[in-house]
């Protein structure tokens, strides 16, 4: 009977370390409603928008970083934000013109 219990509170654990695992893990990368709040406020950007429809989860990860930045002046932050929000449209554009192609591929 210790030995059923012992076991069943092991696997309630498991469980519950299992849950959370992927729940933290699933929100990691990718923008909150309070990064989509700054990015309209201080970038005139909605969530359906270029380049912000687009990004990767690594990208989106990297703008959730710069958003959320503990960045004491707002204006270096929001540059900051701008300036990488600028380099993925251009990554886009170039993905777009260039279909197929990887920019640092040799040219034929």
């Amino acid at each position: 009977m210790r030995d059923e219990l012992g076991n069943s509170a092991l696997a309630s654990v498991a469980a519950v370390g299992l849950l959370l695992a992927v729940t933290s893990s699933a929100g990691a990368w990718g923008l909150s409603d309070e990064d989509y709040d700054y990015l309209r406020r201080t970038q005139s950007l909605e969530r359906y928008d270029a380049p912000v429809l687009n990004l990767s989860p690594k990208e989106l990860s990297r703008l959730h970083n710069l958003i959320n930045d503990p960045q004491p002046d707002a204006a270096v932050r929001d540059k900051n934000v701008k300036d990488t929000l600028g380099l993925f449209l251009e990554d886009q554009l170039w993905e777009k013109a260039h279909p197929g192609e990887l920019w640092d591929a040799p040219k034929k």
